[in-house]
């Protein structure tokens, strides 16, 4: 008997031994907040599946992305990573994501947010065969809304933005702009802060075949109505040309501004700070075409093509974006459910804030899926800043934009 068990032992000490190893990238994370409840996640896993994780957390700080195309070149990428939407369709350029579309069951994807979804799907012909396939599976998301101040609204007589047009939003603005207070809290700084007005006029930044549109009269009216909202009603504070928009925060959390555009976390800081003070409405939507479209961003998990371990990477990608498992991180963290099911859940639907982020989630979109995205962000930012400055018209501004990125474009072989 006692010889059976010494074997027994050396069996499970070699199956141990033998155990499957993956390892797990994680970009971003709060130690003291999010991390905590995805390394017990990661312990329930291993011990249900008996496969081992190295789990490592890169801050943003660190530049995770950049880390991670160091590791790929150097032929040591790890099994699966957490990362920022759209770096995976940058990867997925050059070939270096595997499709999940076999490794992620339908009725898995049919659970997602529909728009969420198809953001993680690849829309560029190159490389060949994996135009339309899933190169990441979304984690999380976030999109922004109207963050405002009650007490300001009920002072001045405002109603909720639940369904304001273009022309309410500068009506109010102006009826919320007073002393010392501002209507409209905004920053040039951010893309995200003047796209979406693009977006809604019906503007895109590329046309289908990848060639710039800053030039189009959509594009021009939606970046004129923000320039409007500095220069012609005045309901802008000063210093918006270049603000951080945590300053914007702050200012709507003193009472300086009756309400500014942001995002999930910033919702849950505020509320800490100002409790049922501060309210949550949907962006105004164009007169023409009846959009509200909104900003949003996502986190999302890829398998490396690298990995040697593509099942066992699929089945902790599983795990993690489980219905109970992904609210339980979306709690904690603050950020909402990519599936639908999750957003579904009372603790998102019923609450006043994250209900209405949920909303807005039905008009939303996310940054271009292009290589040279980050190029064009900063080309955009910096003419767009230089025509709320009053350096350049915006006419001028967006000609500057589609001049540079033609250009850049053509020299980096895009466009003939």
């Amino acid at each position: 008997m006692k010889r059976c068990l010494v074997v027994l032992a050396v069996v499970s000490l070699a199956l141990a031994a033998w155990a499957t190893e993956i390892t797990f990238w994680f970009a971003g994370g709060d130690p003291a907040l999010d991390l905590p409840v995805v390394k017990k996640q990661i312990e329930e896993f291993e011990k249900a599946t008996g496969i081992k994780v190295k789990f490592i957390a890169i801050p943003w700080a660190e530049h995770p992305h950049d880390k991670l195309q160091v590791a790929i070149a150097a032929g040591k990428a790890p099994d699966i990573a957490k990362i920022g939407s759209p770096f995976e369709h940058v990867l997925a350029r050059y070939g270096v994501v595997e499709p999940l579309d076999q490794l992620i069951p339908a009725e898995v994807q049919a659970t997602f947010i529909p728009a969420i979804l198809e953001d993680c799907r690849y829309k560029a012909a190159v490389p060949a065969g994996l135009k339309g396939k899933l190169v990441s599976i979304p984690y999380f998301t976030d999109t922004r809304v109207i963050l405002y101040r009650k007490d300001i609204f009920a002072e001045r007589g405002v109603p909720e933005p639940l369904d304001w047009t273009w022309d309410d939003f500068v009506e109010y603005a102006q009826q919320l702009t007073f002393d010392d207070v501002y209507g409209f809290g905004t920053s040039g700084r951010y893309n995200s802060q003047f796209i979406i007005f693009v977006w809604q006029a019906g503007g895109e930044i590329l046309d289908e075949n990848d060639y710039p549109l800053f030039t189009s009269p959509e594009f021009l009216e939606g970046i004129n109505f923000y320039w409007d909202l500095y220069h012609t009603y005045r309901v802008v504070q000063p210093g918006a040309v270049n603000a951080h928009l945590w300053d914007v925060r702050k200012m709507l959390a003193e009472g300086k501004i009756a309400m500014y555009i942001d995002c999930g976390d910033s919702a849950r800081v505020l509320y800490e700070e100002l409790g049922d003070k501060l309210g949550a409405g949907l962006l105004p939507k164009h007169p023409r075409t009846g959009k509200r479209t909104a900003f949003f961003g996502a986190d999302s998990f890829v398998i490396l093509r690298q990995s040697r371990h593509k099942q066992e990477a699929a089945k902790l990608l599983l795990w993690l974006i489980d219905k109970d498992r992904m609210i339980e991180y979306c709690r904690v963290s603050g950020f909402l459910p990519a599936r639908a099911d999750a957003a579904a859940d009372p603790v998102f639907a019923q609450d006043p804030i994250k209900a209405v982020f949920i909303r807005q989630l039905e008009d939303s979109r996310g940054w271009i899926k292009h290589p040279e995205a980050s190029f064009i962000a900063r080309i955009l930012r910096t003419e767009v800043q230089e025509a709320l400055a009053g350096n350049k018209s915006v006419e001028e501004a967006l000609r500057a934009v589609q001049e540079t990125v033609v250009a850049h474009f053509k020299e980096k072989g895009y466009l003939r």
